[in-house]
């Protein structure tokens, strides 16, 4: 299954202590399902993680890591200016 990144937005936080620096909220199509409010996040030594939103200090979504690793790429090139899909839009800043 490929993933593909609908629509991304470059975000401004600082890190958490003990935790990754949140660099981009995105939406991801993955095969007939349509994912919103993931998280992309990048820590200290450079590596990248995708993440949902809580409910209930839980993670809404999760991935298989093998999974996971596509979407984290796919949103990696992504905000860097990379293939989005068609009709959606890219936020710069």
């Amino acid at each position: 299954m490929t993933p593909t990144i609908q629509s991304i937005e470059a975000v401004e936080r600082p890190p958490s202590p003990g935790a990754g620096r949140t660099i981009a909220k995105f939406s991801v199509q993955l095969g007939d399902v349509r994912i919103n409010g993931l998280l992309l996040r990048e820590y200290s030594d450079g590596t990248r993680r995708t993440v949902s939103g809580n409910i209930g200090g839980h993670h809404a979504v999760t991935f298989r890591p093998e999974i996971a690793e596509k979407i984290t790429a796919a949103a990696s090139i992504a905000l860097q200016g990379g293939q989005l899909a068609q009709n959606s839009s890219h936020h710069k800043d």
